[in-house]
């Protein structure tokens, strides 16, 4: 069944495209910050504040930016575990925002989430055989014996040993959790992973091994990666595509290799100078971002980034920056960097 049929209710239809699996659009969701009194009204703030990204079948896009920027909030706009309370979320040709509950269950065989905390999301009671087989049970694919096989399949396909099958995520060391929770979300064959910081807890050996294990995986299952984190180190490896979020909204979008070598956002220059050099011989510039970031309860007028930029204007504090496109790339400043 497709998402198309999900939904009795009529849905709004975007552009057709095959490519693209994934199209937000002006998507913002808010938080209550103060409630309500007698006389004051709530207060609210914007994690997402008007977001317009698509996402290509089969690419990996990374999406970076500092703690608080809505880097997660958008994960989950996407996956459908949040409504944004104004725009859109397309996934194919459906406004994913729009489905009943009922329907968005029947839709999460399409889209699937690896979260920060592996073992949070692991049922502490199971064993790891019967956690991945959880999904095929859920929506009743195929027989006992083949959702057993597909079970054993998946768990080797992770690289995780025989003797740990029948363990519970307490005896299991972290990437071994995670190894666990990839498998349990890609055992349904989905278009969309969602990764919401799925290394940022783990050793960088450990790191690097379930970095490899993620592209292993899109190119035999042909999956779509959203891959959310704060380590550009990590992302570099991974990331086909990036998108650099500030307060949230997207400063700068563009191919992986272009924003490391020729970032035209200043914010985007300084998340590189504080990325660590491996050779404690090399020296090179820093460059300091002044003052803490903003209040996402009060953020700046005009651009968002003038509080702490060092090439800001007058022009910058009243006039939010309209988004200036460089072939594939893409930046929302009133002065972008020369890509030479």
């Amino acid at each position: 069944m497709s998402l198309a049929t999900l939904n009795a209710d009529p849905v709004a239809v975007a552009d057709p495209d095959a490519d693209t699996i994934v199209r937000v659009r002006d998507a913002a969701r808010a938080f209550v910050h103060r409630k309500a009194a007698l006389l004051r009204k709530a207060g609210t703030f914007n994690a997402v504040d008007g977001v317009s990204l698509d996402l290509k079948k089969g690419e990996t896009l990374a999406v970076v930016g500092e703690s608080g920027c809505g880097k997660s909030t958008l994960g989950r706009l996407i996956s459908g575990l949040m409504r944004p309370t104004a725009g859109s979320v397309f996934f194919r040709e459906t406004d994913f925002s729009s489905l009943s509950a009922d329907c968005w269950r029947e839709s999460r065989q399409k889209v699937q989430i690896i979260f920060q905390d592996a073992a949070g999301s692991l049922d502490p009671r199971l064993p790891v055989e019967d956690q991945v087989r959880e999904p095929l049970d859920l929506h009743a694919l195929g027989t006992e014996t083949e959702r057993r096989a597909k079970v054993r399949a998946m768990l080797e396909a992770v690289k995780l040993g025989r003797h740990l099958w029948k363990a519970v995520p307490s005896e299991l060391s972290g990437g071994q959790q995670q190894r666990v929770v990839i498998a349990r979300a890609i055992i349904l064959e989905p278009e969309l992973l969602i990764c919401d910081e799925p290394v940022s807890a783990l050793d960088v050996s450990i790191q690097a091994q379930i970095i490899k294990l993620l592209i292993e995986m899109q190119e035999r299952l042909g999956l779509t990666q959203l891959f959310i984190s704060h380590d550009l180190a990590v992302v570099r490896q991974i990331a086909d595509r990036i998108a650099v979020m500030y307060l949230g909204r997207i400063v700068e979008c563009g191919p992986a290799e272009e924003v490391f070598s020729a970032p035209r956002h200043p914010y985007t220059r300084a998340l590189l100078a504080a990325v660590p050099v491996p050779d404690p011989a090399a020296r090179r510039k820093r460059q300091l971002l002044s003052g803490d970031p903003p209040s996402p309860h009060a953020p700046p007028s005009g651009c968002r980034f003038h509080t702490r930029c060092p090439k800001a204007q007058p022009h910058c504090s009243e006039t939010p920056p309209v988004a200036q496109t460089f072939g594939d790339h893409e930046v929302s400043c009133h002065f972008p960097e020369d890509a030479a």
